[in-house]
């Protein structure tokens, strides 16, 4: 009987001292240096981040703040940018795949990650080009944000089309919408989401926006549009500055006085690019000031070896912050190729993609190697942390 006590008090002994430990442990958990806490926090890839709001209110608070999603959106453009590779199941597909990888230097073996699957209730995309909700889409998140009617305006008052560029000054994402009456809208969302929206109604005439090929160049916003001109017509860009609210109408290059399709930076300029007479490239580059006029640049890609197929199938998908003009195909039904070129080298090079056709991939996504599929690139892909 004696014995028996005395186990167990040394049982209780034991078991209060874990208790203790566990306690001490906990305790010194909780009382881990705010700022360390913040540091620890800062380094974490965007998808742990995400996952770990949900530990505690700590946390939550700490991801959540304007100065800790700043930072991280700070560090992310410091990075290498990746690519996002949007993958539909045919023309008119109802499943949509997202991939992000890295451009590498070297020319295979470009590791796939799957950033989503999407499938649409309503195949027929044709109505989803119809729709009259703008939506935004958080890859990093994997959030989706309905866009909502300019204040004071009417249901179908806006164009279809909509323009999302970053104010790297005020740290603002930015949605350019143009009514029907030609006035400019502007909705400014901050890092937690906080919105505005502001009609500019001075500065443009009349006019008809392609907002499909539209661009924000460092806040300030381009995009073409026809106008009115005596008793025809004329294409121009408009540049909108989003800070001062300048609108101006500027007009196209004499010899590129058609409809623009691409546009792009270069060397923290805008430019126009033409590639219809592939593998020469046309740049139309407007200078800098209120000056508006255009210098044009002309370059010719390197001899490549290429699938015939895919090399037919090549468009320009925009260009990296490094300067690569990328070329990928639009269509394809196995491994394939994205071209990189820089002008100001004259260099090119091929980056192989043989993920979406591995067996892994391809039994997930049930993917078929003897399918056709529709490719959409963007480069700079850019991880957020911001939830609208």
């Amino acid at each position: 009987m004696e014995r028996k006590t005395v186990n167990i008090q040394r049982r209780r002994k034991s078991s209060s001292t874990k208790s203790s430990s566990r306690d001490k442990d906990t305790s010194q958990s909780q009382h881990i240096p705010l700022d360390l806490t913040i540091e620890i926090l800062s380094k974490l890839p965007a998808r742990s981040i995400g996952r770990f709001r949900s530990v505690s209110k700590l946390w939550s608070t700490i991801t959540t703040s304007q100065d800790f999603i700043n930072s991280f959106t700070t560090r992310s453009l410091a990075s290498p940018p990746s690519v996002l590779l949007c993958v539909c199941e045919g023309c008119e597909g109802s499943k949509l795949f997202v991939f992000s990888s890295t451009l590498n230097k070297n020319s295979s073996g470009c590791p796939l990650s799957c950033v989503g699957s999407y499938q649409f209730t309503n195949p027929d995309l044709g109505s989803l080009h119809r729709s009259k909700n703008r939506v935004i889409w958080n890859p990093t998140m994997k959030q989706f944000f309905t866009l909502p009617e300019p204040q004071g305006t009417k249901e179908g008052q806006c164009h279809p089309r909509c323009i999302f560029g970053f104010d790297p000054i005020h740290r603002e994402y930015i949605v350019l919408r143009v009514l029907f009456d030609s006035n400019i809208c502007i909705h400014t969302m901050g890092a937690q989401g906080q919105g505005s929206c502001r009609i500019i109604t001075k500065g443009l005439p009349k006019h008809w926006p392609i907002l499909s090929s539209g661009r924000c160049i460092n806040g300030v916003m381009y995009y073409s549009a026809i106008f009115s001109v005596g008793t025809g017509t004329e294409h121009r860009i408009v540049r909108c500055d989003i800070r001062s609210e300048k609108v101006d109408s500027i007009k196209l290059p004499e010899t590129h006085t058609y409809f623009v399709s691409d546009m792009i930076p270069y060397e923290g300029r805008f430019a126009i690019v033409k590639t219809t007479d592939f593998p020469s490239i046309d740049l139309w580059i407007l200078k800098d000031g209120n000056i508006f006029e255009w210098t044009h640049k002309r370059f010719v890609l390197p001899p490549f070896k290429m699938d015939p197929m895919q090399k037919k199938t090549l468009r320009f998908s925009g260009v990296t912050n490094a300067g690569e003009l990328i070329f990928a195909p639009w269509l394809f039904s196995g491994s394939f190729s994205i071209i990189c070129f820089h002008p100001k080298r004259n260099s090119i090079r091929q980056v192989l993609f043989e993920g979406l056709v591995g067996d892994d991939i391809r039994r997930r996504c049930g993917f078929d190697k003897e399918r056709f599929y529709n490719l959409k690139v963007w480069p700079n892909h850019i991880e957020s942390l911001v939830s609208f």
